[in-house]
């Protein structure tokens, strides 16, 4: 999904003229922790709650502080996992979104992000989870299918977390099946460490459900 389809209809930019207090009070408005400050369709960067706070005071205009500001954005064609790893970069509750002409376009919140992820037919899908961890350089996304196929299973999606000061990585696959056992079995004979396996089945709905009703609470 690209970014342009996530963008939020709600959430307003700031002005350079307006001061710390307004911005303050949108925030609060809309629930996040940071507004992008827009002139003339122009993108000027994102101010966060907290740099507020370390201003002398809070009457000050945001024009004031323009040289302070980060300017963290993807372009409205960006993939969602683009948008992930800047929101996750740059530890945003909400990312800007501009165009081609660097013109700006509205922004993502996390909530709705967390949502769309939720609502993907791979996260609602009734299946095993199984998390891996190995050496980034033993990491073989082709032998692991290969193992997982053997079995008569497909990968719905599959999630990689590292930190770059690791040479760990974690592998988190799920399937499109419950039975997950000879999986499990057939790739621990192969030397991976399976640090965790979850079986979701029937029994799960109610949660989902539930699950679905907290992401529309999150996102009105």
């Amino acid at each position: 999904m690209q970014a342009s389809k996530l963008i939020s209809n709600s959430i307003i930019s700031l002005h350079p003229d307006d001061d710390g207090n307004r911005a303050l009070e949108l925030m609060n408005q809309f629930r996040v922790n940071h507004l992008a400050v827009v002139k003339n369709s122009f993108f000027l960067g994102v101010v966060s709650d907290k740099e507020i706070d370390l201003w002398n005071s809070a009457d000050e205009f945001i024009e004031e502080h323009l040289h302070n500001l980060a300017s963290p954005h993807v372009l409205h064609s960006q993939h969602l996992f683009d948008i992930i790893e800047v929101l996750e970069k740059n530890n945003l509750s909400v990312v800007p979104v501009l165009d081609e002409e660097k013109q700006y376009q509205g922004v993502i919140t996390n909530r709705k992000l967390l949502y769309t992820i939720a609502k993907s037919a791979a996260i609602q899908s009734i299946g095993g989870v199984i998390v891996l961890k190995m050496n980034n350089n033993d990491y073989s996304l082709t032998q692991i299918a290969n193992i997982v196929e053997s079995n008569n299973t497909k990968i719905l999606s599959s999630y990689v977390t590292s930190t770059p000061e690791s040479t760990k990585m974690e592998l988190t696959l799920k399937l499109n099946t419950s039975d997950i056992v000879s999986i499990v079995k057939d790739l621990e004979r192969f030397d991976y460490l399976i640090t965790a396996s979850y079986k979701e089945d029937e029994s799960d709905v109610d949660f989902l459900e539930r699950y679905e009703q907290l992401m529309r609470f999150l996102n009105p």
